[in-house]
């Protein structure tokens, strides 16, 4: 229940009434707030005496990016924010109830239906907030609410916020020490199975009201969590089963949480686990806890007998292999999903021919981003063929996989490659697809490095061959608001959204930068598909002299000429998605005059300077294919360059070249260097910067060092 506003508390923020207290944390107080049309909500509110604190500012940016990029299932949803004022908040669904400590505690341990609900329901959650690239790392009793609807999962103030860096019992101790898992308490890296840890351990609460590892002092508790078994004869057979999975003390014996809910929902005979035609189980899973049906309960066993043991249909892994081979032999080649397209192997001498991959969009797939692959897949050829004819004793055959862009195809090529038994993959090139067909490839232990997929979130997945040589967009990101504010000199900064997730990751952290510089910027809101007339009367009435937006160009160029229209003077600052010649056709050259771009990718121009390594990459990029190098063309001959500078006798295995990937210090390519840390992530990754001069895109250098004209 929540308690009396007192004396010092607000009582109204933003267009919110507050109406009482529900509870406080390290970053803010939440209360229970009506809107205008008096709808109930919560309503997280940044503590006062951090509103100056440009860090603690930026951790609540980041709890609200969090937020907002985990779905609506079985966690409560955001409705509103105000991260720019003197008080940032968050506004959210209210869940009217308990929160699953207090509610154990007041009524003891769970019946079946209930514990059946809430083991599905909170394994959902899960399920989305770690398919968003998120790691909760709190996940405990009292960060679940129960309400009429069902089980909420809260409280994303740690996520994210701690990089995925290991967190050591001596010097932070994050989260209740009975719900941690193992390799917290032991100060290693915190993952995804960290939260399928501490489900386990909060499934077993729910059971049995008992504390998992036992109520002692906490270092009793932290050497059980460490040694000791935990008791699992209270939950049902088949939830016994999967929590003692959970709590398996090697991380990398525990399932998903994906495969956790997959397991639970055919232990209700909601799915069969071994059918991928049988629907999103986050869909099922959801569907169940909101509107159970009477009998949802358990069955007796998940491990029926041969005799009993219903007829199953093809395995996932099976479907995807006929998917793909019916996609081989029965449609015309110009429409092959998955085809084979790699040369003959060098041939000659007594050279070792090791077969490496290429995995991207290739052909226009529902968006055409074959131009974005056949880049990357050119400038990989270029690499291998220059590594080919130095003779070396392990050469290599690039087999190419075409994946149209499409993420479920790009976990089928992964399929495939490991099949043919490559040793090392080019690619994934896109960020979702990376989240489908990396998994696949570290099941099997081969190295993949990406030439474009930049996603945040990708480092947080734990991966442990997974590689990329462009920085994570939020550098680029940050240094659209640094480039905007200390080279471009501005005073009032808008930043502009819309409903693309790119967009909204872009605006979160440009927020941030302005924020921690000290800068006040203006948060305008838009839709990409919109004509953006109250965007810019937001940008005209506001005074700004710089706009920040991360929108694709077909938005980006809309924006910019009706601003023009409407004599807006500030100057744009936009993202790589805008950054193409056909933004400055659309928006029109003297309206996109001055536009600063930033992008990880390297696009020297036909007017730019290139310097002698680029030079280089340029002359042999023509020898091979006689063009230009396009946008992501020199990335993808670095992401090759590195990988085949793992080859060597006794090294051309996956494992053997993973475990060189880690110490790689390649400066063969067209970045001066490209080594990786044990996250995957390159180490010295720059964004560049990019302005329109008269009428054409041109390189300004690293964004770093880069001056505005």
């Amino acid at each position: 229940m929540p308690e009396p506003l007192s004396p010092d508390d607000p009582t109204r923020v933003g267009g919110y009434e507050l109406t009482g207290r529900l509870g406080d944390g390290g970053q803010g107080s939440v209360y229970l707030g009506r809107d205008a049309a008096g709808r109930t909500v919560a309503v997280k509110l940044l503590h006062a005496r951090l509103g100056r604190d440009p860090a603690a500012r930026a951790r609540f940016v980041r709890e609200l990016e969090v937020a907002e990029r985990v779905s609506g299932f079985c966690t409560a949803r955001v409705l509103d924010a105000d991260i720019d004022g003197d008080r940032p908040y968050i506004v959210s669904e209210f869940v009217d109830g308990p929160s699953l400590a207090d509610l154990v505690r007041r009524d003891g341990p769970l019946d079946a239906a209930a514990l059946t609900r809430l083991a599905i329901g909170t394994a959902t959650a899960l399920a989305a907030i770690h398919r968003a690239g998120i790691v909760h790392r709190d996940f405990k009793p009292p960060n679940v609410l129960v309400g009429p609807g069902g089980p909420r999962v809260i409280d994303f103030g740690i996520a994210r916020a701690l990089d995925s860096e290991a967190i050591t019992v001596t010097s932070q101790v994050v989260g209740t020490p009975a719900f941690m898992a193992p390799e917290q308490i032991a100060g290693g890296r915190v993952g995804p199975a960290a939260d399928v840890f501490a489900w386990g351990g909060t499934m077993l609460f729910a059971a049995t009201g008992r504390l998992p590892f036992g109520g002692g002092s906490i270092p009793a508790v932290m050497h059980a969590v460490l040694h000791a078994e935990a008791d699992l004869n209270a939950p049902p057979g088949p939830l016994a089963e999967i929590v003692g999975a959970c709590l398996a003390k090697d991380p990398a014996r525990r399932p998903s949480s994906a495969e956790v809910l997959t397991r639970l929902l055919g232990a209700v005979g909601a799915q069969d686990p071994g059918d991928p035609q049988d629907g999103d189980p986050l869909e099922r899973g959801a569907t169940l806890v909101y509107s159970p049906p009477a009998d949802l309960a358990f069955a007796p066993s998940t491990r029926p007998t041969p005799s009993t043991r219903p007829p199953r249909r093809r395995t996932r892994a099976v479907a995807l292999s006929a998917l793909a081979a019916a996609l081989v032999t029965a449609l015309p080649p110009t429409l092959w999903a998955l085809r084979d397209t790699g040369g003959e192997g060098p041939g000659g001498g007594t050279a070792k021919t090791v077969r490496v991959a290429f995995i991207g969009p290739l052909s226009k797939g529902v968006t055409d981003l074959s131009p974005l692959g056949t880049a990357m897949r050119d400038g990989a050829k270029a690499a291998v063929q220059a590594h080919n004819r130095r003779n070396p004793s392990i050469k290599a055959e690039l087999v190419e996989y075409d994946t149209k862009g499409d993420a479920a195809l790009a976990e089928a090529a992964a399929r495939q490659a490991v099949e043919r038994k490559v040793v090392a993959v080019i690619g994934p090139s896109l960020s979702e697809e990376s989240r489908r067909a990396v998994p696949v490839l570290e099941r099997a232990g081969i190295p993949s490095v990406s030439p474009a997929a930049a996603n945040a979130t990708l480092v947080e997945q734990g991966w442990r061959t997974w590689h990329a040589v462009v920085p994570d967009v939020k550098v680029a990101a940050t240094a659209l608001a640094d480039l905007a504010v200390t080279k471009g000199g501005a005073k009032k900064v808008v930043v502009v959204e819309d409903e693309t997730h790119d967009a909204m990751i872009i605006a979160n952290h440009a927020v941030a930068k302005l924020s921690l510089a000290g800068a006040k910027p203006t948060r305008v809101r838009t839709r990409s598909r919109s004509d953006h007339a109250d965007a810019v009367k937001k940008i005209k009435e506001s005074g700004a002299d710089a706009v920040v937006y991360g929108g694709f160009y077909p938005a980006a160029a809309p924006l910019v000429k009706r601003a023009r229209a409407a004599r807006v003077t500030a100057r744009f600052y936009l993202s790589d998605g805008a950054l193409d010649e056909e933004f400055v056709r659309a928006a029109g050259t003297r309206e996109a005059e001055g536009t600063v771009f930033t992008c990880s990718c390297l696009i020297p121009g036909p007017k730019a300077p290139a310097d002698q390594r680029y030079a280089r990459f340029r002359d042999a990029f023509r020898a091979v294919h006689g063009t230009e190098p396009r946008p992501y063309a020199a990335e993808g001959h670095d992401a090759a360059g590195a990988l085949l500078a793992t080859l060597a006798p006794r090294r051309d295995d996956p494992r053997a070249i993973n475990e060189a990937l880690r110490t790689v210090d390649y400066t063969g390519g067209v970045a001066p260097r490209v080594r990786f840390n044990d996250k995957g992530e390159i180490i010295d990754g720059v964004a560049h910067a990019y302005q329109v001069h008269n009428g054409v895109i041109t390189l300004l250098g690293d964004a770093g060092k880069a001056s505005i004209n």
